[in-house]
């Protein structure tokens, strides 16, 4: 977007002072969803945040915007002027390696073109199955009894777990999952503390927060290579036909180059952590609402009309429509829950040139924030934005498309989309087909390390329907 004459200049971008040397940053480390939702209460849809010092070499202001049309300026224009955010991404990278999420350009379009046949809907939908078995399971045996008290989180990234490891491994992995849950947060923590540093020393530099840095690295690979070391171990007497076996077997369209071994670890280790992780949270909240809505849960469950043609007999039709009704609702229901508690709250950019957004001139090498949980509350889009409402997402919705954004948007929109709804839909309606859930609280306590998350149990009663 180029820069016209009545553009307004950076420095007029309104936003909180911060304290004088530090600025935001001890606040936006505390809580920075409040950080950013009162910056927009008060300055509007375009807020300059500063971190450090006012003045000098190390004075940095962050400029987040809320407003769809800009947040789709910064979405599509990631070919064009604007990348991942340097520090997040390059952080982010040094832990994880180089995968779909902490690659830009040229490395970036190779990976995405290597990948997207394996997350097409039509490829998601092979995975239906194993989907309703891990569902069934967690319904069937994991549940302590009738009347049993649960809590909700633990639930739920069980079945993620248990799901995403068939998926890409075919092998169950439960067995590692108090050891990953332990380092999700751990990694969070320190991929956060690592970025926000004033001065950040290479990873070579022996300090206490780099050791702690690479040790936790350390334990990432080492399990991922463990789960593949054991799948391996063990060939299926049927030819497997896991996403790990269709990473080995991907080919670059363009170039039909493959993944070298280090891509398929990185990618694999970043399918494992971040697919199985927000589709858990999202379903905890998803439950958790349900369980405080006790009318839409019996929509979704499908309680009410159930098909019959009102004389002790079944219409087959009736049956259908109500299925087809019955998956609509709790697709919706996903789609609002996330709505009011998307799993990725915020999201770092940068100008990589010169551009105008909202009327403003950012210079090049600006930090960019897009909030989610901003802009789907935002009042021109989204009436009464804090009440749970399903029906907002059922018919025609004309709203602006940049308005929801729990996948991200343009062309690094989440490949795994399709995927993580197929799975919490899935997960929805056979729990729910099961049980009734009233819950013990009417809000969740959240975390808000990396990605957002319970910050204590969710505790809820499941009561056989």
């Amino acid at each position: 977007m180029q820069k016209t004459q009545a553009t307004r200049p950076f420095s007029e971008i309104d936003g909180p002072r911060g304290r004088p040397f530090v600025g935001l940053a001890p606040d936006f480390l505390r809580d920075p969803i409040s950080v950013l939702t009162e910056g927009f209460e008060r300055y509007g849809d375009l807020v300059a945040y500063p971190f450090g010092p006012r003045r000098g070499p190390l004075r940095n202001v962050v400029v987040a915007a809320y407003h769809p049309d800009a947040v789709q300026f910064v979405l599509t224009e990631t070919e064009r002027t604007i990348g991942r955010g340097p520090s997040s991404t390059r952080v982010l990278g040094e832990m994880i390696g180089s995968n779909l999420m902490t690659t830009d350009g040229p490395e970036w379009r190779r990976q995405r073109r290597t990948l997207q046949p394996l997350f097409t809907p039509r490829r998601v939908a092979h995975y239906t199955e194993l989907m309703h078995r891990e569902a069934e399971r967690i319904a069937t045996e994991d549940v302590p009894g009738p009347g049993s008290e649960v809590d909700l989180h633990l639930l739920m990234l069980r079945y993620s777990l248990r799901m995403v490891g068939a998926a890409l491994f075919s092998s169950n992995i439960d067995h590692i999952g108090p050891e990953l849950h332990q380092l999700i947060p751990l990694t969070n923590d320190l991929i956060i503390a690592r970025t926000t540093t004033p001065v950040r020393l290479p990873l070579g530099v022996p300090t206490r927060s780099n050791r702690r840095f690479e040790r936790v690295h350390r334990q990432l690979y080492s399990l991922i290579d463990r789960i593949i070391a054991q799948r391996d171990g063990h060939p299926a007497d049927e030819e497997r036909d896991d996403i790990l076996t269709r990473l080995r077997t991907a080919r670059d369209p363009e170039t039909g180059d493959s993944l070298s071994s280090q891509e398929i670890r990185d990618q694999t280790l970043l399918m494992m952590m971040a697919g199985h992780e927000t589709t858990a949270t999202a379903l905890t909240f998803a439950l958790h609402q349900l369980g405080r809505y006790q009318d839409i849960q019996d929509a979704v469950a499908g309680d009410g009309t159930d098909g019959t043609d009102g004389a002790g007999g079944t219409d087959p039709v009736s049956v259908v429509d109500h299925a087809q009704r019955r998956d609509t609702l709790t697709r919706a229901t996903l789609l609002e829950t996330m709505r009011l508690h998307p799993p990725v709250y915020m999201t770092e950019h940068a100008a990589t040139e010169d551009i105008e957004l909202g009327g403003h001139h950012i210079p090049a090498g600006t930090a960019l924030f897009l909030s989610p949980w901003v802009t789907h509350r935002h009042p021109d889009f989204w009436p009464d934005a804090e009440r749970f409402d399903p029906t907002r997402f059922l018919g025609a919705q004309d709203r602006h498309r940049y308005a929801y954004l729990p996948f991200g948007g343009g062309p690094h929109v989440c490949i795994g989309e399709h995927f993580a709804l197929l799975a919490a839909t899935v997960l929805l309606s056979t729990l729910l087909r099961h049980y009734r859930i009233t819950v013990s609280s009417s809000e969740i306590a959240i975390q808000q390390t990396g990605n957002l998350r319970p910050d204590e149990p969710v505790l809820a009663t499941l009561h056989p329907r």
